[in-house]
C-alpha cells in the first residue's frame, strides 16, 4: 500500500492583516481576480467576503476617509493584460453590518490619455490615483503625456468624489 500523494496548498497571491483600535480585517486572495475579506470587531466577526475584482490585488489599507469614525478598507487592483486598468473596491465597517463602494468612472476631462498603470495611495484624507497619460502617437509601453493625479473625496453616502485633477510633466 502506497501513502496518499499530498499536493501542495495553494499560497496566497495576496495577505495581509489590517488593525485600527478593536476593528481587525483579514485580506486574501489564493488566486487572482478574487478577494477574501474577514473583519472582525473585538474578536467578533462582522463579515466574510468573499468576492471577485478586476485584476490582482496589489495593496490594502485601513482609514477613515470620511472622517466618521468607522474603518473603512481599500482593496487596490491592477488589471493584468496590456492596459492594466486601476481600481479601487471600497468596504466600510458600522458596529454589526457593511457597506461596499467603488471608485467612480473616470470623468472625460481625466480620460483623457488614459491606459491604466494606476498607482494609490492615501494622503490627507484623500484617495489619491496618479497614472501615466500617453499621446496619442505614443507607443503602448512609453507614455509621454507625463501623470495625471486625481485626489477623490468620500462622503458620508459612501461615494467617491473627484475633489481635483492635476496634470504634471
Amino acid at each position: 500500500m502506497t501513502p496518499p500523494i499530498s499536493s501542495p496548498v495553494a499560497q496566497p497571491t495576496f495577505n495581509k492583516t489590517l488593525s485600527k483600535n478593536n476593528f481587525t480585517a483579514d485580506i486574501t486572495s489564493s488566486t487572482p481576480s478574487i478577494l477574501n475579506l474577514t473583519a472582525r470587531r473585538a474578536e467578533r466577526q462582522i463579515a466574510a467576503i468573499h468576492d471577485s475584482v478586476a485584476g490582482v490585488i496589489t495593496e490594502a489599507v485601513i482609514t477613515d476617509l470620511n472622517l466618521n469614525e468607522l474603518p473603512e478598507i481599500l482593496i487596490f487592483v491592477r488589471g493584468v493584460g496590456a492596459n492594466p486598468l486601476g481600481q479601487v473596491y471600497g468596504f466600510e465597517f458600522a458596529e454589526q453590518e457593511w457597506e461596499r463602494f467603488q471608485l467612480p468612472t473616470l470623468p472625460p476631462e481625466a480620460a483623457s490619455g488614459y491606459q491604466g498603470f494606476d498607482l494609490f495611495r492615501i494622503a490627507d484624507n484623500y484617495l489619491m490615483r496618479t497614472f501615466p497619460v500617453f499621446l496619442p502617437t505614443d507607443s503602448p509601453t512609453l507614455p509621454t503625456g507625463g501623470q495625471r493625479t486625481i485626489r477623490y473625496t468620500l462622503d458620508h453616502t459612501l461615494r467617491l468624489t473627484e475633489f481635483s485633477i492635476e496634470d504634471h510633466p
